[in-house]
């Protein structure tokens, strides 16, 4: 398959692409179509032994019969040939077996063919091109398959055996008993029941070949990736990232893979958050702040380098649960650590604790939401010591889980106000969140009209009372109306404006907040009507919005903070300094005289090489690659090479 030859074909999409590459030196790719009878059971045993037959040309013949285009038949010829299956350093003879591993299945746009990658070795992540899911699902089509053939095996020794019988009793009837038996073996022979990946297309990955750039150039996989995925004919990746995979050394005649899952949904929010940025730069702040810091309440700012990022999390998820489970906080200067917190919130809500940051304001680096470690902490504790005077029992785990969920809805009600405005903004083109903020936002700060802050508030409320936060815990703490009045008194511990938090209740808050957010205006019109622009806060958004869509940054040390860093439940990238420290431990060194603008090339003592972006953090897809590069999974790369970092 040739790669795309169009140098003018662009991604449907306005958010810059990003790829993760992985070097895969042992892995080649093999295209069969769909239809080919072994490729599930390749997936789900993961292994193929070929047994050599012969000579090369023994085996290029064979391949001819069996069909060049099959599995079957591309194997024959990848045992002959070096870079494939050939072994090195003996010679072959007949009888010879060589073990082929599954290292990936890939759908390729023409919805006809796969592209199986294929390697000498066993794949050192199981789970890294194939997931579980497909595992699974080729499992039981193997298993279904097998009983099929059995049942198909019994018949036809079963028919065999009446023949016989028939023609045994029967003498006269003795000349047509070869008819009969050629009727059989027709029928052994083309009513067998076949296995294809049909039934597996909604579970296989996507992904596109292109021509691999001999000179190994980043940019120029970078962009024959991109010519090939807007050559493919599927919507671009939800936000932005690609996973590119490089097998053997790059040739004349080398292909590389770029894989991503299609986003065929409403438009995503990284994808309307780059619109703004590109389409209506009016709408941003010049220049944008390069720093963060606590707002109003700290004269200073805090480097980017202090902090740490995570995934942002689905609040409602068990993985934060998980994440916390047994969890125990530093009790040390217990009291004192409690009463500053309260007198904190009193003055400041749970923007004492956390603040969001938008990306109209701060850089892509800086932007999203910000914890205080510490004062996370501070807050579990202040939890711990409502339990006692409500009687609940209540663990060191469910103060965490109390003071990160509310604290994180919280803010994570002020990202949808962004949202909601960047939506606004792409449909009249015209500026309107630093409208917004400074007529209507700061204008009311710290009065009881200050909808933004009560409306997050009640936020935080209508995440506790969530059926599933419900279930979760009502197995954590006795005492369901005690916890619940440990909450309402955390979110009346505020300001005005959080404090009138139950105006959440009331459908014309939010009419009113809403009209807010569209005149730029604290008061509704003259006619004392708001119009009927509430479903856009209420009602399903007009886009694709989800908490991993914000970046979520701790400042400073802490308990939990550092669990659900470390934590393989909540992990999912690394900042790009750690993943530097992380080859360092595994011998690579950065190559000075390659990579390019975008990544620097990190190479190891046995020549393969990582191309690490410069953003930071990483993404989840450069982290994921890593990991599989490596040859570990996160609860290792937690265990036991993070420590040693």
């Amino acid at each position: 398959m040739s790669g795309p030859s169009s140098r003018h074909l662009r991604l449907q999409s306005w958010i810059p692409p990003s790829f993760a590459w992985t070097t895969a030196p042992d892995v080649f790719f093999i295209d069969v179509p769909i239809s080919d009878p072994d490729i599930v059971e390749f997936i789900s045993t993961g292994v193929r032994e070929i047994s050599v037959h012969g000579t090369k040309v023994t085996a290029l013949t064979l391949a001819r019969m069996i069909g060049r285009e099959t599995l079957r038949g591309q194997m024959e010829e990848a045992v002959w040939a070096p870079a494939k299956l050939k072994p090195t350093g003996s010679r072959i003879k007949a009888g010879t077996k060589v073990v082929a591993h599954c290292h990936g299945v890939f759908l390729l746009p023409d919805g006809k063919n796969l592209c199986v990658a294929v390697g000498r070795s066993k794949p050192l992540v199981p789970d890294a091109w194939i997931s579980a899911g497909l595992k699974a699902d080729a499992d039981a089509l193997l298993l279904e398959h097998q009983s099929k053939v059995a049942e198909f095996d019994e018949a036809i020794s079963r028919k065999k055996k009446e023949n016989e019988d028939f023609y045994a009793r029967n003498s006269d009837m003795k000349k047509f008993e070869g008819y009969a038996e050629a009727q059989v073996a027709m029928a052994s022979h083309f009513q067998r029941p076949v296995l294809t990946a049909e039934r597996l297309l909604p579970s296989l990955p996507r992904a596109a070949k292109f021509p691999q750039p001999t000179s190994g150039d980043l940019e120029k996989l970078a962009r024959a990736a991109v010519a090939a995925i807007a050559a493919s004919g599927w919507p671009p990746s939800r936000d932005g990232n690609y996973a590119g995979i490089l097998p053997g050394a790059a040739g004349r005649r080398s292909q590389g893979l770029v894989s991503w899952v299609p986003h065929r949904g409403m438009s995503s929010y990284p994808e309307v958050r780059w619109a703004v940025q590109r389409r209506l730069p009016a709408a941003l702040r010049k220049p944008r702040i390069e720093q963060m810091g606590k707002p109003k309440f700290d004269t200073g700012t805090q480097p980017v380098q202090d902090s740490v990022q995570v995934h942002g999390f689905d609040p409602l998820s068990n993985d934060l649960k998980d994440a916390l489970d047994d969890l125990q906080l530093d009790q040390s200067d217990f009291r004192n650590r409690v009463d500053d917190v309260r007198k904190d919130a009193k003055g400041q809500g749970f923007e004492a604790i956390a603040w969001f940051q938008p990306y109209h304001v701060w850089t892509e680096e800086t932007w999203g939401i910000h914890f205080d470690a510490s004062k996370l902490d501070d807050l579990a504790l202040s939890f711990l010591d409502d339990f006692k005077s409500a009687r609940v029992q209540g663990s060191h785990s469910l103060a965490a889980l109390l003071a990160f969920g509310l604290t994180y809805a919280h803010e994570l009600f002020h990202a949808r106000v962004e949202a909601a405005l960047s939506w606004a903004e792409i449909n009249a083109q015209q500026p309107r969140h630093l409208r917004y903020k400074e007529r209507v936002y700061q204008a009311l700060r710290e009065t009881p009209d200050w909808l933004e802050e009560a409306l997050a508030n009640w936020s935080a409320w209508d995440w506790f009372k969530a059926p599933g936060i419900q279930s979760l815990v009502a197995r954590m703490a006795s005492n369901a109306e005690g916890l619940d009045r440990v909450v309402e008194a955390s979110l009346d511990l505020a300001p005005p404006g959080y404090q009138e938090w139950r105006l959440g209740h009331q459908p014309g808050t939010w009419r009113t907040f809403a009209n807010q957010l569209s005149t730029g205006n604290p008061k509704i019109n003259a006619s004392g009507i708001g119009l009927p622009l509430e479903s856009a806060l209420t009602g399903p958004a007009p886009y694709d919005f989800q908490p991993a869509d914000i970046p979520l940054r701790f400042v400073g040390a802490g308990v939990i903070a550092d669990r659900l860093q470390s934590h393989p439940a909540t992990l999912n990238v690394i900042s790009r300094r750690e993943l530097q420290k992380a080859l360092k431990f595994y011998r690579h060194v950065v190559d000075v005289s390659a990579g390019d603008g975008s990544h620097e090339k990190w190479t190891g003592p046995d020549n393969r090489a990582f191309p690490v972006p410069r953003t930071d953090p990483v993404s989840y897809t450069v982290f994921k690659s890593f990991l599989h590069y490596i040859g570990i999974d996160k609860t290792t790369y937690v265990h036991k090479v993070r420590p040693n970092l």
